[in-house]
C-alpha cells in the first residue's frame, strides 16, 4: 500500500526521488544524450566565441572554455548512464567541463543563457537536420515517379471518379498528378524548415539579458537563417513543432492515398501493377501467392507517421503559453519517429517503383470497356452536329442504357442506334457515320484531343513532365545548398574556435 511512510522509504526524502528518477529524468537523460548532445556543444562553442567577441568574458576565458568543450566533445556520451547527483545532461557536461577548467571558468560560460533557450536551440538543430532527411528521400521518390511518366505517355488508362472508372487518361497523368501533391509537400517542407531554422539563443530564461550580447552572431555561428525576434516567442512558442507534425501529415496523407490505389492495382482482380520478386512474399500454404508485403508493411508505417506526428498536437493542445516540460525531450521524439517511419515508406516506395512492372495490355483493354468515352461523344454531338450539351448528354445516356439492356459493347454501336435514339428525343434523326462513331469511342483519341493545359494528352503530359524534371533540378540544388551550408557553418564554426584557442 503506498503511505507516506513507504513512498518516503522507497524514493528518500531529497530531489530526486527514485521514481521520479527512474520514470521520468533517467528516460529523459538517454533521450538527451542519444539526440542532444552534439548540439549541445556546437551551442556552447558558438556561446563562448560570443561572449569573446563581446568582450564580455575574458582571451584567456574563452581559451580555457573552447579547449575544454573541444575534450568534451572528443567524448562518447552516448556510453554516459544517468547520474542523479546532476538533474540532466546539461548540468553532466557542466561538470565535466568543470573538472577540465575550474568551476570558476566554466561557470563564465553560463553568462547570458539558461537551459531555456539551450534546449529550443538544441531541438530545432536536431529537428532541421531530420526535415533535411525526409526532403531529401521526398526528392528521389519524386525522380522515380518522373521517370515512370516519361515511360508511360502513352500508356492509356481508366482514370478513376467516386472508384468507378470515368474516362481514359494515361498512366502519366496519373503519375504526373501524383507527382505533383508530392512537389506541393516539398514546398510546404522548404517553408516549414525556414520556421525551425531560427535561433532562439539570447532569449535566456524569456527576457534576455543586461549583457551586451549579439544574438545574431549565435544565429550566424550554427547555420540558422535567422533570429525567433521576440524572446518571449522563443521560449513560449510551440507552432515549429505543430507546423512540422502538419507538413508530414498531409505528406503522409498523401502517400497513403496512393498506396491505396497501388495495393488496388496489385490485386488479381486489376492485374495491372506487378511488383518483381523482391518486394513479394510468397504464402506459407499457397505456393500460388504473390503478397504485395513490401507495400503492407509499408502502408502501416505511413500509418505511424502520422499516429506519431498527430501525437504532437494531442500533447500540446490546452498548455500554457510559456516554458512547459510539454514541448521537451519526452515530445520530440515523437517527430524523430514520425520522420523515422516517413522516410522508411519513401524508401520501399522508391525501390518498389523503380523496379514496378506495368500490364499495358489491360489498361487499354479496360480503356475500351464500360462506355468511358461516353464524354467523347457527347462533345461530338455539341461540336459537329450543333446540339446543347444537355440534349447531347442526354441522348448519349439514353445510348449507354440502351447498349447495356442490351449486352451490347461500344463496337456495336450503329447509325442506325443513334438515329433512333436521338428521334426519339428531339424529333429528328441525327445522322452520324459509323467513322464519326468509331473516332468518337476510340480511347486514344479521346486522350489525344484533351490538349489543354493540364490534361491527358501525351504531347501535354510530355510538357508537363519536362517542367517538372527542370523544377526537380531546382529543388534539389536549392536542399544540396542548405545541406552544404550548414556543413560549412559547422566548420566555420570549428575554425572560429580554434582561432581563439590559438591566439597568442
Amino acid at each position: 500500500m503506498y503511505t507516506r511512510e513507504y513512498v518516503e522509504q522507497m524514493d528518500g526524502t531529497h530531489f530526486p526521488g527514485k521514481t521520479f528518477q527512474d520514470n521520468v529524468l533517467k528516460p529523459v537523460f538517454d533521450i538527451q544524450k542519444k539526440y542532444y548532445a552534439k548540439p549541445f556543444v556546437q551551442i556552447s562553442k558558438a556561446h563562448a566565441v560570443m561572449l569573446y567577441e563581446q568582450r564580455i568574458i575574458t582571451h584567456k576565458e574563452a581559451q580555457d572554455i573552447l579547449q575544454g568543450l573541444k575534450k568534451i566533445e572528443a567524448m562518447d556520451m552516448e556510453k554516459w548512464e544517468y547520474n542523479p547527483s546532476y538533474e540532466d545532461l546539461f548540468f553532466n557536461i557542466e561538470h565535466e567541463l568543470e573538472n577540465l577548467v575550474g568551476k570558476d571558468i566554466a561557470g563564465k560560460l553560463h553568462i547570458a543563457r539558461s537551459r531555456n533557450d539551450i534546449d529550443i536551440c538544441e531541438f530545432r538543430m536536431v529537428l532541421r537536420e531530420k526535415v533535411l532527411e525526409v526532403m531529401k528521400m521526398l526528392n528521389i521518390f519524386r525522380q522515380v515517379l518522373l521517370s515512370l511518366a516519361g515511360e508511360n505517355t502513352h500508356t492509356i488508362m481508366p482514370a478513376y471518379t467516386h472508384t468507378q472508372p470515368a474516362q481514359p487518361s494515361t498512366l502519366a497523368h496519373y503519375f504526373l498528378a501524383f507527382h505533383d501533391s508530392l512537389a506541393r509537400d516539398f514546398e510546404r517542407f522548404k517553408k516549414m524548415l525556414d520556421t525551425v531554422n531560427r535561433s532562439p539563443l539570447g532569449a535566456v530564461a524569456i527576457t534576455t539579458t543586461g549583457f551586451p550580447i549579439n544574438r545574431g552572431r549565435t544565429s550566424e555561428l550554427l547555420g540558422f537563417g535567422g533570429l525567433v525576434e521576440n524572446s518571449y516567442d522563443c521560449i513560449a512558442g510551440c507552432d515549429y513543432l505543430t507546423e512540422c507534425a502538419s507538413v508530414i501529415m498531409v505528406m503522409n496523407t498523401n502517400l497513403s492515398k496512393f498506396m491505396k490505389d497501388t495495393l488496388d492495382f496489385c490485386s488479381k482482380e486489376f492485374n495491372v501493377f506487378y511488383l518483381t520478386d523482391p518486394y513479394v512474399q510468397i504464402s506459407s500454404i499457397m505456393p500460388q501467392k504473390r503478397n504485395p508485403s513490401s507495400l503492407e508493411q509499408t502502408r502501416p508505417a505511413v500509418s505511424k507517421a502520422i499516429a506519431e506526428a498527430k501525437c504532437v498536437f494531442d500533447v500540446l493542445h490546452n498548455t500554457p503559453f510559456g516554458d512547459i516540460v510539454d514541448t521537451e525531450e519526452q515530445l520530440q521524439p515523437h517527430l524523430y519517429d514520425s520522420i523515422k517511419y516517413t522516410i522508411r515508406a519513401l524508401k520501399v516506395l522508391s525501390s518498389v517503383f523503380s523496379t514496378l512492372k506495368v500490364n499495358k495490355d489491360i489498361l487499354l483493354q479496360r480503356a475500351h470497356e464500360g462506355f468511358i468515352t461516353a464524354t467523347e461523344l457527347a462533345d461530338v454531338l455539341v461540336r459537329d452536329k450543333g446540339l446543347s450539351f444537355r440534349h447531347s448528354h442526354k441522348i448519349t445516356g439514353s445510348i449507354v442504357r440502351h447498349m447495356d439492356k442490351n449486352n451490347l459493347k461500344a463496337k456495336d454501336l450503329s447509325p442506325q442506334i443513334i438515329a433512333s435514339i436521338s428521334e426519339e428525343i428531339l424529333g429528328y434523326k441525327i445522322d452520324m457515320k459509323a467513322h464519326e462513331i468509331e473516332r468518337a469511342l476510340d480511347p486514344i483519341n479521346f486522350v489525344n484531343v484533351r490538349s489543354v493545359t493540364g490534361g491527358a494528352a501525351p504531347s501535354e503530359t510530355q510538357r508537363m513532365l519536362e517542367n517538372r524534371i527542370v523544377a526537380l533540378e531546382g529543388d534539389g540544388q536549392a536542399l544540396n545548398e542548405i545541406i552544404d551550408k550548414l556543413k560549412d557553418k559547422e566548420l566555420k564554426l570549428d575554425w572560429e574556435a580554434d582561432s581563439i584557442i590559438n591566439l597568442q
